[in-house]
């Protein structure tokens, strides 16, 4: 296996791969946001400027910034508008939308009658009923956030994935997929681990296939892509660019993902955790003039 890439360590080659970058894909919480989703909160609950002073920079430099999330459409439109973005993917690769959702390209390959949603058509194959009685002390929504989706099933606990799309697989639900997307701290349930959020979405749907037609409509080449994240569903995106990094502490948070990211030839792990990791990739692009400076 593969020995990790640190970001530190190769920044000389990263500046020279970095160079082209036109598009930045980029997983929201815990990644350009720090704790309770601010872009201001540094991962020890103290203030830094530096992620919003990196985002800044790249919109100023021309490079398009675009949020890759399992939130819906209706929240990145919102979390675009005060971050000064225009276009985002949501529910985990389901909706590709530009310009404040005036143009939005649906990214899944799973029979939907005209009248309904995606995630209406998920609920009425059985598959989340099937789920959450197969694992009523494991699984359960996650709510309020799953209460308004259109695509995606949003649930939280803890499972092995592999298992449950093993069950998916052979129990009639073929054309659908469980995908981690990463820990949260909310939730009924009482585990003796950390609970994870998971997204229940058509099997041929991922952040990388909706990151592959948002190039292809835009006429963009992978190598002129990157993309961040934190969790196992972003590290799904490094087949898709140039080159993905993943923030410190998803791999401390979750030291199975290691493996998974080494075992990519072009995934780097940064030395920071969170909002400052990000802006530690950021500055590779475009240098930012809070690079140097402590947290303020």
């Amino acid at each position: 296996m593969a020995r990790t890439r640190l970001t530190k360590n190769h920044k000389s080659r990263l500046r020279a791969l970095l160079r082209g970058v036109k598009v930045v894909y980029t997983d929201l919480d815990n990644t350009l946001l720090g704790p309770g989703g601010s872009i201001f909160a540094a991962p020890d609950q103290s203030f830094s400027i530096k992620p919003a002073a990196s985002l800044m920079k790249l919109l100023e430099s021309g490079v398009d910034v675009v949020i890759v999330s399992g939130r819906n459409v209706n929240q990145l439109r919102e979390i675009s508008r005060l971050l000064g973005l225009r276009n985002y993917i949501s529910e985990l690769g389901c909706l590709v939308s530009y310009s404040a959702t005036r143009e939005v390209i649906r990214n899944y390959d799973f029979p939907v009658p005209i009248d309904k949603t995606l995630h209406e058509a998920i609920s009425a194959s059985g598959a989340p009923a099937f789920l959450l009685k197969n694992f009523s002390d494991r699984l359960e929504y996650h709510e309020p956030w799953s209460e308004n989706q259109t695509c995606t099933h949003l649930l939280r606990g803890r499972v092995d994935v592999e298992t449950v799309n093993d069950m998916l697989q052979s129990s009639g639900f073929e054309g659908l997929r469980l995908v981690d997307n990463g820990g949260t701290r909310a939730g009924n349930l009482l585990l003796d681990q950390d609970k994870r959020v998971y997204h229940l979405l058509p099997k041929t749907t991922s952040k990388a296939s909706a990151i592959r037609v948002d190039q292809i409509n835009r006429d963009i080449k992978p190598e002129e892509t990157i993309a961040l994240g934190d969790s196992l569903a972003d590290i799904e995106m490094a087949e898709s660019v140039g080159a993905f990094f993943m923030v410190a502490d998803g791999v401390s948070k979750n030291p199975r993902l290691k493996d998974k990211l080494n075992s990519r030839e072009n995934t780097f792990l940064t030395s920071k955790n969170m909002g400052l990791g990000w802006s530690e990739v950021a500055d590779l692009i475009v240098p930012s003039s809070t690079s140097g400076e402590k947290n303020i």
